[in-house]
């Protein structure tokens, strides 16, 4: 929103929608924190949490980015950037089908 006013152009789409309207967009970790109301945990955990796999990159995590990075291994993070993207779809799909939130709309 901000970027459209500095560059006068007026958003052809609401670019703000309701926080709480999971219709448009979601946010799944302020869905599975109830927007705050519950601790942060890690997609790992989730994942693990759910009964999903988690196929992390063997000895790859999100705090080793900057090392591999700096070693130029590159294949590794993008492995695990890909785990953690089809992760994230399946917690997706799993709460979309499952939230109570739905039952509200």
């Amino acid at each position: 929103m901000l970027r459209s006013a500095i560059l006068r152009i007026k958003p052809t789409i609401n670019l703000m929608p309701n926080r709480y309207d999971a219709r448009s967009h979601i946010d799944l970790l302020d869905q599975l924190t109830f927007y705050g109301a519950f601790r942060k945990f890690s997609l790992d955990f989730y994942c693990r949490s759910f009964g999903l796999k988690n196929t992390k990159t063997e000895g790859m995590s999100g705090e080793k980015v900057e090392e591999f990075f700096k070693q130029k291994k590159f294949m590794e993070i993008a492995r695990y950037c890909a785990d953690d993207v089809k992760a994230t779809a399946e917690l997706f799909l799993l709460w979309e089908k499952y939230q109570i939130c739905q039952l509200l709309q």
